[in-house]
Parts: C-alpha cells; structure tokens; sequence
C-alpha cells in the first residue's frame, strides 16, 4: 500500500542519511512515487540540516513545488527556526516573493512554538498577508500555552485584518479549549469586524455542543451578512436537539423575520 511504501521509504533514508547525507538524498531523489520521495527527503534534509541547515532549506526550496513538496519546506524551515530564527527568518526573507510568502510565516509559527513573544515581535515587523498569516499563526500556537498573554496581546493590535485573523485563530483555539473563558472575553470587546471575526470563530467551533450559547453571540455580530449566516447556523443546531426550546427563542430574538419564518418551518 502506499503507508506502507512510504514507511519503507523513511526507514531506508534514515538508514542511510546516518551514513552518507548525500546518498541518502540521491536515492530519494531516484523513487517516482511522490509520497515515498517525501517520505524518504524528509529524514535524509533532517538529519542534514543538524550541520548545515541553510543548504538543506535551499535543497527544499528547489523542490517546494506542490503541497508535498511544501510540507517538506515548513519541515526544514521550522528545524532551523528551532536552532537559528535570526538566520532562518533572514534566509526566508530573501526568497522569490512566491515562496516567502508561505516560507515567512511557517518559520514565525515555528518560532511561536517555543518562544510566542519573539514571534509576535516579528510578525508586527511583517506586512500584507504574511503579516496576516503570521499573526494568526501566532495567535494559535500562543493560545495554546498562555490564552491570557495571548488574548491580551491579541488585543493590544491595531483594528484590521491582522488583528481580525489573531482574533480569529485565538477564538478558535480557546473556544475548544474553555469555551466559558473565550465567551467572558469576548464580552469585553467593543464593536468592530476584528469582535465580529472572533465571534465567527466562537460560534463555530460551539455550536455543535452549545448552540444556544453559539446563537445569543451571533446574534450581536455587527455585519448584517455574517451575522445572519452565523445564526442560522447555531439555530439550526439547536432546532436538531430541542426544536420547541429553540422556535421559542427564535421566534422573540431580533432575527430577520424571513429568516425567522424559515427556521421555525423547517425550511
């Protein structure tokens, strides 16, 4: 099966990289089926990058064509991010624009892991989507470890769409861990499309088991479209486990009427 050429692949180039880096990769590059070829660089670039990690990344980079060969890429990067992010956020930051703007935010994630503080320092130094990316990045793996710190970092960013995806990545990550937590803090935020982002974020990720709690947050979303999306899901939840107890609510919530109608009927 294809596991199983794919573990075949990984123990012979680990076998060999022990040896000889270079004929580890040699034969890796010689197998036709791409997941085995993955699966055999992907130890062979490790166990490289322990001597010389801007060679291996480099050796990545030619190959970082397709998700496969991207994952390779996030693999070697995040490797040398743990040992050097000075030079491996430099070396990302020098590549073809097409390939920094994924490189650039994997190695700030990678380095969120370990050290968040440093990452959202580096993020803030970003712009466009890699700012974005890695400011999610950030606010996922930081939530992880310490929501208070990353909540009130989350907050301390300016309004827009960095701010909008912390939001969102925090509220997704801290919504599945301590739902009652992440809905004591949203009730600390004002009015805005970063609240709404994290309210979005919120509703999704409890409707399946909360959604009578999902529903009373969505229905305070501020953008009209999204708010009614959002309620219509979490409603439609709740109608699938207690249809009289959710038409009671629906019928006196400040829903759109059309939508309202709809629920109710079943429709």
């Amino acid at each position: 099966s294809g596991t199983e050429r794919e573990e075949a692949a990984r123990e012979v180039a680990t076998a060999l990289a022990h040896v000889d880096v270079r004929n580890a990769l040699q034969w890796a590059e010689q197998l036709t089926d791409g997941s085995a070829k993955i699966s055999a660089l992907t130890p062979a670039l490790s166990r490289w990058a322990e001597d010389d990690p801007k060679a291996a990344a480099e050796f990545a980079k030619d190959r970082s064509k397709g998700e496969e060969g991207q994952i390779l890429l996030d693999k070697i990067a995040a490797q040398w991010t743990m040992k050097d992010p000075s030079g491996a956020l430099a070396w990302a930051q020098s590549l073809p624009q097409n390939v920094r703007e994924t490189a650039v935010p994997g190695i700030i994630s990678a380095l969120a892991h370990s050290d968040p503080s440093a990452a959202a320092e580096r993020a803030a130094n970003l712009s466009g989507e890699m700012q974005v990316e890695a400011t999610g990045a950030v606010a996922s793996q930081w939530a992880e470890t310490d929501v208070t710190a990353a909540s009130k970092w989350a907050a301390s960013l300016p309004e827009g769409t960095a701010r909008e995806q912390a939001f969102q990545d925090l509220l997704n990550q801290w919504s599945k861990d301590d739902p009652s937590g992440a809905a004591a803090w949203l009730g600390t935020l004002p009015q805005s499309r970063s609240r709404d982002a994290a309210i979005g974020a919120f509703t999704n990720r409890v409707a399946a088991v909360d959604p009578p709690a999902a529903l009373q947050w969505a229905v305070t979303i501020s953008d009209n479209a999204m708010r009614e999306s959002q309620s219509e899901i979490a409603a439609r939840a709740w109608l699938a486990i207690d249809r009289a107890g959710a038409s009671d609510w629906i019928a006196s919530s400040p829903l759109p009427e059309e939508l309202k109608g709809r629920l109710i009927a079943g429709n």
